[in-house]
C-alpha cells in the first residue's frame, strides 16, 4: 500500500475522531464547529473517493453523514446513589 494512500485513510480517520467529538463541545460553539466540520469534510470526502475509488465514498458520506446528525451520546458524569427512604 502507497504512502498516499495511508496517508488519506489517516486524515479521514482524523476527520472522524473530531466529529465524534462535536457533542462535547459547550452549545455554544457547536454550530460553527459543525459549519467547519462540513468544510473541511467535503475536500477529504474528495480525496478519499480519488484515491480509494467511489464505494470508498460513498461510505465515508454515510459514515460521515449519520456521525455529524447522530451523534455518539455522552455518558452521565455522576447519576449518584438514589435516595434511601
Amino acid at each position: 500500500m502507497s504512502p498516499a494512500l495511508l496517508i488519506t485513510l489517516a486524515v479521514a480517520g482524523g476527520w472522524l475522531a473530531l466529529a465524534c467529538l462535536l457533542p462535547m463541545l459547550r452549545a455554544v460553539h457547536r454550530p460553527r464547529a459543525f459549519w467547519a466540520l462540513v468544510a473541511t469534510g467535503v475536500p477529504v470526502l474528495g480525496w478519499l473517493t480519488l484515491n480509494w475509488g467511489p464505494v470508498a465514498g460513498v461510505a465515508g458520506f454515510a459514515m460521515g453523514l449519520a456521525v455529524l446528525f447522530w451523534p455518539p451520546r455522552r455518558q452521565p458524569r455522576n447519576p449518584g446513589l438514589p435516595p434511601l427512604d
